[in-house]
């Protein structure tokens, strides 16, 4: 859980414009490249997002929406889109001001992307009503597999020991 805040603490800095990172394209959706931390996502309106977060090796799905929800709390989420209908869960985090909803099980939300055009996440209210998103899909393999692609590539170069000494050889020939 721990590792879960500080990732997304720093999804929150490179939405804000702290981490210099490299943006880039694919139709509906943005990828922002910053070595260690990387992030796909695509909006629906000005207080909207959903998206997938990398920090080293660690990716998250999220959505952030106009919603009030209490942090450290989870809810239950209904994800729909052609290839599947699924219910996640999902738990409220705040984050300077902001909440943050993280989407789980990753891999059901990762399956819930994979065809389509679009999809959608429908979330109970309090008063009985459901408050629904719909996101578009247009790019969203290219970024999420960019935004993959870098953090395998960041897990290698951590796996990589430095460059040490070649040791001396000892002989019998050598006294020490």
């Amino acid at each position: 859980m721990k590792r879960l805040l500080i990732s997304i603490l720093m999804l929150v800095s490179v939405h804000s414009g702290f981490a210099r990172a490299e943006k880039l394209a694919f139709q509906n959706w943005v990828t922002e490249l910053n070595g260690q931390i990387n992030e796909a996502y695509t909006i629906n309106g000005p207080q909207s997002s959903f998206g997938m977060f990398c920090s080293g090796e660690q990716c998250l799905f999220y959505l952030h929406q106009n919603l009030r929800c209490t942090p450290g709390e989870k809810y239950s989420v209904l994800m729909n889109g052609p290839p599947i209908s699924s219910a996640l869960t999902m738990e409220c985090t705040q984050i300077n001001g902001n909440l943050f909803q993280i989407l789980k099980p990753f891999d059901e939300v990762l399956k819930g992307i994979q065809n389509g055009e679009a999809i959608g996440f429908a979330v109970a209210l309090q008063s009985g009503a459901f408050a629904v998103n719909r996101f578009s899909l247009a790019g969203s393999k290219s970024a999420i597999n960019r935004v993959m692609q870098e953090a395998n590539q960041s897990k290698q170069n951590k796996a990589i020991p430095p460059m040490q000494t070649p040791k001396k050889l000892i002989g019998p020939d050598i006294k020490i």
